[in-house]
């Protein structure tokens, strides 16, 4: 993957994230508000179920790599159906129909619910190692600014007005939590797992969480006072800020840093007041317009600077041997949990202090039909290898990992990957 291939790649993610979040504007202002009248719970469970039967064929064809899953990616998988999928759009339901009931403002909720961002970046430097350029960070923050402004900038924020005690303002919180936590284990899932089967995971389990919910508290019986309009909503959810939004914004996060997605997410106010203009004909301030301007900027300059480098060090452990049987012998490396896709990576790896160019493979060893493993190649000889320890420094990837009918073709795949070794220099 050339240098213009991964640039190109990361626009189609973020642009991948902001129609996504251009759908969830069109809920939040057209439509959620019109299940003001039932369960918040209800809503949810239905919402997830009938797009977890939309998605159910994506869950069969992807069954093979689900099944190559790890703890760590199972536990990523419950936390975003726990709190992207069930606590959080509770959450955020809950807030917005305290606020059109009139309990509290719509500014306390959306000035709480807009610390996403804060809650994703934390997170992502935390769990995910995503440690990004300050350039980043600065345009970050920018970005968060005019989210707030362009939310505020025709209303004024009227501080009097803010009820941070009510329950709808912790209802928002936990929400905003709740989301950008779910971007931070998303990012973990999609680096193992396609986005479709990724889409169908997170909707078939929320579906079966917040049925337990249901059923618990009473709200199944509930159902019998859904009319057909709110059918008809449901399917425009599904279709639109549902399911088909998760499936775009999964294709998108696979494709850029969770940083970087949380920030492209800001596209919602965006979108909503554009919304607004079209379909209400409210005119943007002088004031919004040019916060437009600078959220559409620091769109760009995040997906920029948004690329992540990531170095580590591991041992070298004794193999299988099997490289070195077709006279391709590879280092066999400890480290395993790594955050990144799977794929072939190049990479610059130092032994004893001196540098390698090679590559790096990360992920199940399909040719073998083993689980994950980290393997490292170098045309170097290096003797009294074992032992030791390498430090790694990851450049670009260059493809996924494939399954070969043979030694042979795999040699010829390495070849390959050897030709663009030499003719790459960004590792260095």
């Amino acid at each position: 993957m050339s240098d213009f291939s991964f640039k190109k790649k990361s626009l189609i993610g973020a642009g991948a994230i902001m129609l996504a979040a251009l759908f969830w504007s069109l809920d939040g202002v057209f439509i959620r508000p019109k299940f003001y009248s039932l369960p918040p719970a209800l809503v949810v469970f239905l919402e997830h179920f009938l797009g977890f039967i939309v998605l159910t064929p994506f869950l069969i064809l992807g069954w093979p790599k689900i099944k190559l899953l790890r703890k760590k990616e199972w536990g990523a998988i419950f936390w975003v159906s726990i709190f992207g999928g069930l606590l959080g759009t509770l959450m955020i339901t809950k807030a917005f129909f305290a606020a059109v009931g009139g309990e509290v403002t719509f500014a306390t909720v959306v000035i709480l619910q807009k610390l996403q961002p804060v809650f994703a970046l934390i997170m992502a430097r935390l769990v995910l190692g995503e440690k990004l350029s300050r350039r980043f960070y600065f345009w970050a923050a920018v970005a968060v600014a005019a989210a707030y402004f362009l939310a505020f900038g025709k209303t004024g924020l009227i501080l009097g007005q803010l009820n941070f005690f009510h329950q709808a303002a912790w209802f928002a919180l936990l929400a905003a939590f709740a989301f950008g936590s779910s971007t931070v284990f998303g990012k973990r899932i999609v680096n193992h797992l396609d986005f479709k089967s990724t889409t169908a995971l997170r909707f078939g389990l929320t579906s079966f969480l917040a049925f337990l919910l249901i059923s618990s508290n009473g709200d199944l019986f509930k159902i019998n006072e859904i009319g057909v309009l709110y059918w008809e909503l449901l399917g425009i959810i599904v279709f639109t800020s549902g399911a088909a939004a998760m499936f775009i914004y999964y294709f998108g996060l696979k494709r850029i840093t969770a940083s970087t997605a949380t920030i492209c997410e800001l596209a919602w106010p965006l979108s909503a007041v554009i919304l607004d203009y079209l379909l209400n004909k409210n005119v943007l301030t002088g004031g919004q317009i040019i916060a437009s301007v600078v959220l559409l900027l620091s769109f760009f300059m995040v997906v920029k600077e948004g690329g992540r480098k990531v170095e580590f060090e591991a041992k070298i452990i004794k193999g299988m041997g099997r490289g070195e049987k077709i006279g391709l012998p590879t280092i066999n490396l400890d480290r395993i949990n790594l955050d990144i896709d799977y794929g072939v990576y190049l990479v610059k790896a130092e032994i004893d202090g001196t540098i390698h160019g090679g590559l790096l493979h990360f992920g199940p060893k399909e040719t073998f039909g083993e689980p994950a493993s980290l393997e490292l190649f170098v045309r170097e000889y290096i003797l009294n290898i074992m032992q030791k320890s390498v430090k790694i420094k990851i450049g670009r990837r260059i493809r996924e990992i494939k399954k070969f009918s043979g030694p042979n073709e795999l040699k010829e795949q390495i070849n390959k990957d050897l030709e663009e070794l030499k003719a790459d220099n960004s590792v260095f």
